[in-house]
């Protein structure tokens, strides 16, 4: 008969995995042991084992919820197609950062660990991956709709490495507040690559118009 979970199950999961990020951002996920992670946990290693069978099925564990929620994030943000491009892209971003600014810890452990991942693991989360490049593509599309399909990847790609990078230097208790960063990003990657204009599309439109 499986066993109950108790009713503060998920806020202890949660706790855990707060604290092990903490400590896989400090010394580095390969090194990290599980006595080492129930100890930064303040929990008992058969406690640890409770939640997770292996080290490999907490860092999963952590990278698929945060890029669960990023997902979230972008949907959410596409389903209010009566707000425009620039306001959906505005608030995706400022979701984005204000979920950093919270687990900054969590964001670089999925950054940086995704690849200690075992490989059954890792084609998981690059899947995952993979939908939001998708996704984001399809959010700025609407900002620059006569882009190229190559440099809409290159803007894509930019775009996630601004929010994904920002981690490393970022301090949210800082001068610049979350919303505040995340009206820079959103506003500078507006007014930029709205005006971006491939030659290609450029010559296009004038043979059309000639």
């Amino acid at each position: 008969m499986p066993r109950e979970r108790a009713a503060d199950y998920d806020e202890k999961l949660e706790s855990v995995c707060d604290a092990a990020a903490r400590l896989f951002a400090a010394s580095g996920y390969p090194s990290a042991r599980m006595a080492e992670i129930a100890a930064a946990c303040g929990v008992s290693k058969s406690m640890l084992y409770h939640y997770f069978q292996t080290k490999d099925d907490l860092l999963f564990h952590m990278i698929e919820e945060h890029l669960l929620e990023v997902i979230d994030a972008l949907e959410q943000a596409m389903a209010e197609e009566s707000l425009g491009a620039e306001d959906n892209l505005t608030r995706f971003v400022q979701a984005f950062v204000r979920r950093s600014a919270g687990s900054r810890q969590r964001n670089l452990v999925a950054m940086n660990d995704a690849k200690f991942l075992s490989p059954k693991h890792r084609a998981v989360i690059r899947e995952m991956e993979r939908k939001i490049v998708d996704l984001v593509a399809a959010q700025i599309r609407g900002l620059n709709p006569h882009c190229s399909d190559q440099l809409l990847k290159v803007f894509t790609f930019f775009l996630l490495g601004i929010l994904n990078w920002s981690d490393g230097w970022y301090d949210p208790e800082g001068a610049i507040k979350p919303d505040e960063l995340a009206t820079y990003i959103s506003e500078l990657y507006i007014r930029g690559f709205s005006g971006v204009v491939p030659a290609a599309a450029a010559g296009g439109a004038g043979a059309r118009s000639a």
